[in-house]
């Protein structure tokens, strides 16, 4: 490791650094806010190059991350392997760092960024706006300012695969009644429901999941088409709300739940395990210690004799 490259490392996992990078954040989540009232021409000049430093000074902390580490391609390690054992056997699971969870979020931004001044500089003057929404983004990084917020973020996620599988099962369901639905109710348009497409059917079937007036659609069907009967179009929607709405949302929390409580036990097993590995190692080096007495009290004692 050569002494620039130690150097770089130095910096990057600084907490003067750290603390600096969030100011900038700060800093640029307020001008953001600022852009939304109507100023002068001189306040949006000002504003308009703090943009350009945002960007320039973004730009240098990713590069400056880049290089501080051992090796550049480090940066972009998302995945983590994992050994774990069930039922004796044992399974390697890949798990997503927050480190490497970051450094794609920073990474893209800032490139997605870039893009949009050149093509603002280059190509289409106006499109600088579209590039300064991506780095709107860079304002999540103020959950890494305190120790509770990193904390909630980790276990936001620890949970992400399991709400993959349930938007996995919603989609599903609502794929099945979409398609019922088109049949059902012969791709008509009902103003307040529409089942003309399968996208309609889903943003409609979307509308149902969040109760939104969810009756007001049924009874208008049911007063608009003479077939199928109204017991038939009562249990479609009833048992759609039921599955979606009730059941497997609650189902959702209750996993939520069950998960992030097993990740909090496991996390107090491993520190308690780590305080009693701490407190065997000093009582062993208490027990050297009155040992060493114990000899060299003796060798006074033989000397003295």
């Amino acid at each position: 490791m050569t002494a620039a490259h130690s150097l770089l490392k130095r910096i990057a996992h600084s907490k003067e650094f750290c603390h600096i990078v969030s100011y900038v954040i700060i800093a640029f989540a307020i001008v953001v806010g600022l852009e939304t009232f109507p100023l002068p021409t001189v306040w949006l000049r000002a504003i308009n190059v703090l943009e350009h430093f945002f960007l320039t000074f973004f730009i240098l902390e990713i590069i400056l991350r880049i290089l501080a580490e051992d090796h550049p391609i480090d940066f972009f390690n998302l995945f983590k392997t994992k050994v774990i054992l069930i039922q004796g056997r044992k399974k390697t699971e890949l798990e997503i760092t927050e480190h490497g969870f970051w450094n794609y979020f920073d990474f893209i931004l800032i490139v997605l960024s870039v893009i949009g001044l050149f093509i603002n500089m280059f190509v289409f003057p106006g499109f600088f706006q579209v590039g300064r929404l991506f780095r709107i983004f860079r304002i999540a990084r103020l959950l890494e300012i305190s120790d509770h917020l990193r904390e909630v973020e980790k276990r936001i996620v620890s949970i992400i695969p399991t709400i993959f599988s349930f938007a996995a099962l919603l989609l599903i369901l609502t794929y099945i009644y979409a398609i019922i639905g088109m049949f059902m109710f012969e791709k008509k348009d009902f103003g307040s429901s529409d089942f003309s497409s399968i996208h309609d059917s889903f943003i409609t079937l979307f509308q149902v999941m969040t109760l939104d007036s969810w009756a007001e659609m049924m009874k208008d069907i049911i007063a608009t088409i003479n077939s199928p009967s109204p017991i038939v179009i009562e249990i479609y929607f009833i048992s759609f709300v039921i599955l979606t709405a009730i059941v497997a949302f609650n189902v959702f929390i209750a996993v939520m739940t069950s998960h992030v409580q097993d990740k909090m036990t496991k996390a107090k097993e491993a520190d308690s395990k780590e305080n009693v590995n701490i407190n065997s190692t000093m009582q062993e080096m208490v027990i050297e210690i009155k040992n060493l007495k114990s000899e060299v009290a003796e060798l006074r004692t033989k000397m003295s004799g």
